[in-house]
């Protein structure tokens, strides 16, 4: 599909992410226990058969640009297939940031005509799903759009979490509002928009001028609707909304449910390398482990409990420590006798000897390269930032740093 330019939106911050997102932009977020977010996106593209992407990064983007690279594991590297990496940079202020995510489109309008695209294909890299969006494009020029939204059915919330649409005959959007108080359906809007190249250059460029946000989805998809000829397209898969922290958490233990998320990970495609378990080994369980429903990821270590729990790569979970209704990213270590309930914890952390994290009623979490005290006692709702620690026995209630 050589006629259409995607655009990935990979370039946001969201403090609702927490220590997770300190030091990451949210496309980079591990998910799943081997991927990052961006994995899936990426993974949808190359398998719609389109060939040229960028993105859009801003918010601290050295991991995810490490992971990502030039595309290679995604196949995105070849003389008719082409993924760059979309930062901002100096233009004629002494530094032009992306306002948002119009203004990020709006300043590389060169790139849109460079390539000169029949339609241009806007994706958030902040989701998980798996989508073919070749119907969504064949429903766009079939219906002679301006553009083209996909949509889910699903909870909004009240008020809505989500920008909302309402559908009228032929799958015509007639209203869209973001994150209403009192949405006017069900319809949540998955922040993947099929745009006729011309109404986007217009879109965006006259947002530069008047706009506010200067975002797609409150300023430019409104405007475009109130005016346009926009149609809805409804995603009946799997697709998760990882904001909040806890919402993220939440998608971790679904997946170690029955039922799952809906969304097949063992056809999305990641980058093992950055990963760090290219050249692990299987995972590897001691004569005293004793894990059930739980994701343990190759090279971690496990010779204490482990229920309900996703371990990423590296993990060690040493004798007579528990770990329960947790996700524990890479290389991080749990200590004897120590418990970590219902916790996220970033790369790298250490937990101490005898410890508690007790997140029952709300998610204890630790930043990238926390320590833990031996002792220490960290209450539901404790943050500790990345790189900090707490002294032996230190007992620490929700909110501390």
């Amino acid at each position: 599909m050589n006629d259409i330019l995607a655009l990935v939106l990979a370039g946001g911050r969201s403090d609702a992410m927490g220590v997770l997102t300190s030091r990451r932009s949210m496309a980079a977020v591990p998910f799943g226990g081997l991927f990052r977010v961006i994995d899936f996106p990426l993974t949808n593209l190359v398998a719609s058969g389109i060939q040229r992407v960028g993105i859009l990064s801003q918010y601290r983007p050295a991991s995810l640009m490490d992971h990502v690279g030039i595309g290679r594991h995604w196949d995105f590297n070849g003389r008719d297939r082409e993924l760059t990496f979309l930062p901002p940079f100096e233009g004629s202020k002494e530094l032009d940031w992306y306002r948002g995510t119009a203004d990020a489109v709006f300043q590389n309008l060169h790139i849109i005509r460079r390539h000169k695209p029949r339609d241009v294909l806007v994706v958030s890299g902040d989701h998980v799903y798996c989508m073919d969006y070749g119907p969504l494009i064949d429903r766009h020029r079939r219906s002679r759009a301006d553009v083209t939204m996909a949509f889910k059915r699903m909870d909004v919330g009240r008020p809505a979490r989500f920008g909302v649409g309402v559908l009228g005959d032929g799958g015509r959007v007639t209203q869209y509002v973001e994150k209403p108080a009192d949405p006017p359906s069900d319809l949540a809007s998955m922040t993947v928009y099929v745009f006729r190249t011309e109404v986007l250059v217009e879109a965006v460029t006259r947002n530069a001028s008047v706009g506010t946000t200067h975002h797609l989805y409150n300023e430019v998809i409104p405007s475009v609707v109130d005016g346009g000829r926009v149609f809805g397209h409804v995603f009946r898969g799997g697709w998760e909304y990882l904001r909040p922290l806890t919402a993220w958490h939440d998608a971790h233990m679904r997946l170690l449910s029955g039922k799952g998320i809906g969304v097949p990970m063992d056809l999305v495609r990641t980058n093992a390398e950055s990963g760090g378990y290219g050249d692990a080994p299987p995972a590897l369980f001691e004569a005293s482990a004793d894990v059930s429903r739980s994701l343990i990821a190759p090279g971690c270590r496990v010779a204490g409990r482990v229920k309900r729990s996703v371990l990423f790569p590296w993990v060690t979970v040493e004798e007579g420590a528990v770990v329960e209704d947790s996700v524990i990213l890479n290389r991080a270590v749990i200590r004897p006798g120590s418990r970590v309930i219902r916790s996220v914890l970033d790369k790298d952390v250490l937990v101490g000897e005898g410890a508690l994290l007790c997140g029952e009623d709300d998610l204890v979490s630790l930043g990238k390269g926390a320590l833990v005290g031996d002792g220490s006692i960290l209450k539901a709702g404790t943050v500790l930032g990345p790189g900090e620690s707490t002294a032996m026995g230190a007992v620490l209630k929700g909110g501390a740093r």
